[in-house]
């Protein structure tokens, strides 16, 4: 996870923050799994996967079916849909020798959400979403240069099910995403290593319905060049500069550099950076009206304009025995900031709508803690200031949170020298700004901006493992808002059950 604007090696919308996410290969020749997850509201998730690691061959292949019967739908409570899901994936890897890797992947993705018995539509939404992707990788026989060439291609379709006309399908909208990247990483010495490359983003839209009344094709593309460079002067200090140019078809040019600092003592890293961010409105941001599960109606503004920022933080990390901290201080300035506000509607529902705030400044601090305590407590803590503001009105920008936190304590114990581990775990925030909708005697209908109560939602997970030579089976047990925390904002049923089961074998 990197804090901070960094649009310069990583895209565009890297505005707030990077999360980087690389999943785990099959590490034994052959290995295969399944998951059974019971929850409340009849939700059942089950999923099965196989994999297997060869001299030059890898590959993972799963397939997974989860349903529920959602919840709420009294007008009182937030509703989720009832809705069944279905998908597999399917990753290969191929390294004919030391210096190449070739990879591919496809997944493909169902979902199709009902309405309850009293409703009067006649047709309810179902999608699917086939993906397939393809990487190449090369490395110097010295690792000094590493390159690399990926591709990706998703394809999305949404369907009305006519459920008086056993249900027949009957296409609405179609999506599709392409993307290709180049990357190259070159270290000559082990104070320098630069990294450059290249990436071309296609996105394009078919609708009858969320793009308006008449059927018709969006398509957004951008083109980017971005290199940065990192260089040790020191053992202790070290500086990184980087510069993206995105040319972007509806939004035009951006240039976002970015220069960083670090310098490490003994067991602290001080660091601070600087650095510009650009990120242009996606297509649902733009133009999308659609019902998410149920739950509310997000609807598109085709007026949006692109961001622009410029974010500056300072940090420290401290690390030792167990006990690691870290304290970092940040601002951010953007112009066309884009939000998303929420509506609570006479009914009780919630409605989401994007807008620019022409100029927001964000102040806030990040706080975190774990410590070690005994060799089997762990014990973690974060907390979040952000003061989100509209420059033109100086008031808060709706649906920011001030004040958050989380907590939680593991303990990862035995008995009778059988692993296991529970953990309390809870997250809090001061209230939340949005929007709601009231009528009078009259039927004249006003916007009124409230605050939600203070948040507060508990859980407590128990995992206890069994592990018989190569074969693991592992349950799991969660009570998921325990305190039956409540409020139109905030979409929860309430208190919430879990029991999974897991077997694993290689």
């Amino acid at each position: 996870m990197v804090n901070g604007a960094s649009s310069a090696l990583y895209g565009s919308n890297a505005v707030g923050a990077v999360i980087n996410i690389i999943t785990k290969g099959p590490i034994h020749p052959f290995e295969a799994g399944a998951n059974l997850i019971a929850e409340s509201n009849h939700t059942w998730k089950t999923k099965i996967n196989t994999g297997f690691k060869q001299k030059k061959v890898s590959g993972r292949m799963s397939a997974f079916r989860n349903s529920s019967d959602g919840f709420g739908g009294d007008g009182k409570s937030p509703y989720a849909a009832k809705y069944e899901d279905e998908g597999a994936q399917l990753k290969v890897g191929y390294q004919p020798t030391r210096q190449i890797d070739l990879n591919l992947n496809g997944r493909y993705f169902r979902h199709e959400t009902f309405h309850p018995k009293e409703s009067m539509n006649v047709k309810h939404p179902l999608t699917h979403t086939f993906s397939i992707g393809a990487n190449a990788g090369y490395a110097s026989a010295d690792k000094r240069i590493k390159t690399s060439l990926s591709t990706h291609f998703s394809q999305y379709y949404d369907f009305d099910i006519l459920e008086k006309k056993k249900n027949q399908a009957k296409k609405s909208n179609t999506a599709s995403f392409l993307s290709g990247r180049w990357l190259n990483t070159f270290t000559p010495d082990e104070k320098w290593e630069f990294v450059g490359g290249a990436e071309y983003n296609h996105e394009e839209t078919f609708a009858t319905k969320t793009l308006g009344a008449e059927p018709v094709t969006k398509s957004l593309d951008d083109v980017n060049l971005f290199a940065q460079a990192d260089y040790k002067t020191c053992p202790r200090f070290n500086i990184v500069t980087g510069l993206r140019y995105t040319y972007n078809n509806q939004f035009k040019s951006a240039l976002t550099p970015k220069i960083a600092f670090m310098y490490r003592l003994k067991n602290v890293k001080l660091r601070a950076d600087a650095g510009a961010a650009f990120r242009a409105p996606s297509i649902k941001e733009l133009y999308y009206n659609f019902d998410h599960q149920g739950m509310f109606w997000v609807y598109g503004n085709p007026e949006l304009k692109a961001e622009k920022g410029l974010y500056n933080s300072l940090s420290a990390e401290y690390g030792k025995s167990g006990l690691n901290a870290s304290i970092s201080v940040y601002h951010n300035r953007i112009r066309n900031k884009i939000t998303q506000y929420e509506v609570v509607n006479t009914s009780g529902q919630r409605e989401l709508y994007y807008k620019n705030v022409s100029s927001a400044t964000l102040r806030g601090i990040d706080a975190n803690i774990s410590f070690g305590l005994l060799r089997e407590l762990f014990l973690k803590a974060n907390y979040s200031f952000c003061d989100a503001r509209d420059n033109s009105t100086r008031l808060q920008i709706p649906g920011n949170v001030q004040h958050s936190s989380t907590l939680s304590a593991t303990w990862s114990g035995k008995i009778a020298q059988s692993p296991f581990s529970l953990q309390f775990a809870g997250r809090l925030s001061s209230p939340k700004i949005y929007q709601e909708k009231a009528t009078d005697n009259a039927g004249n209908e006003t916007i009124n901006t409230v605050k939600s109560k203070p948040f507060s939602v508990w859980k407590i997970v128990l995992v206890k493992p069994f592990v018989i030579q190569n074969h693991t089976v592992e349950l799991t047990a969660k009570a998921d808002n325990i305190f039956q925390f409540r409020e139109p904002s905030f979409v929860n049923p309430g208190r919430q059950y879990l029991i999974g089961l897991r077997y694993a074998f290689y």
